[in-house]
């Protein structure tokens, strides 16, 4: 009799254990059900407001302006403040000696051309230059500076971001009276931070700088306020 008691109590607890484990299951599932509910609400509610009032986009007014040209070199810095290193022929050309050289951000004059050599250096195929830091820097260091070399006069430029390349053509998306045109522009100088435009874009063009991926020719914008006036300094 009281194995039979035991074995009765035992499938009791099982029961219970088994009850206990399903209503867990079930509160998670339902939960998981509930998150997901959530997170999807959020999103349809997102695309319904985008429908409405437009795809929220960044845009800003482009302008013509002169454009200065940078052109980077490196340098290794010998003796304190003294630094040597090789430059192309072209911008060989244009460096003078007193002429202000700027770190990579461009911020304020860092170092002073000291000379630019004449000959070319047959190992490099390069011309050599001196600059003079304006404090000492660790010997043996390098150092990425950059010169002003030319300015480009009355252009308009963009950042490559802006561009919409596509099968080797480029593409700029437009703010036309709030609604989105995709047009087809022609890009001259062009380096690792952006673009000179040629033709397609005129000055005072409002131009999508930030949104642009996804959008459909006509689709309606929401447009962010941002500061106006684009002209970027062209590095080379």
């Amino acid at each position: 009799m009281k194995n039979g008691g035991a074995m009765t109590g035992l499938k009791s607890r099982k029961i219970i254990y088994a009850l206990v484990v399903a209503a867990c299951l079930s509160a998670i599932a339902l939960r998981v059900k509930v998150v997901r509910a959530g997170r999807i609400r959020p999103i349809i509610s997102y695309y319904a407001q985008w429908q409405k009032d437009g795809k929220p986009v960044e845009v800003k007014t482009v302008e013509s302006k002169d454009l200065p040209v940078y052109s980077r070199f490196t340098v290794k810095v010998s003796d304190g403040r003294l630094a040597e290193g090789f430059v192309t022929g072209d911008v060989k050309d244009v460096l003078r000696e007193g002429q202000d050289i700027y770190d990579e951000d461009r911020a304020v004059p860092c170092a002073a051309v000291r000379k630019a050599g004449k000959e070319l250096d047959i190992g490099t195929g390069m011309f050599p230059v001196q600059v003079i830091f304006n404090s000492p820097r660790d010997p043996g260091a390098f150092f990425v500076v950059s010169a002003h070399t030319r300015t480009l006069r009355d252009v308009l430029a963009v950042p490559n971001e802006v561009l919409d390349i596509s099968g080797g053509e480029y593409f700029i998306w437009q703010d036309d009276n709030g609604f989105a045109r995709k047009k087809k522009v022609s890009v001259g100088a062009r380096d690792g931070y952006g673009a000179v435009i040629t033709s397609g874009l005129r000055s005072g063009d409002k131009v999508v700088f930030n949104g642009q991926s996804g959008l459909r020719e006509n689709e309606k914008l929401l447009v962010q306020e941002q500061p106006a006036a684009v002209g970027e300094e062209k590095k080379q």
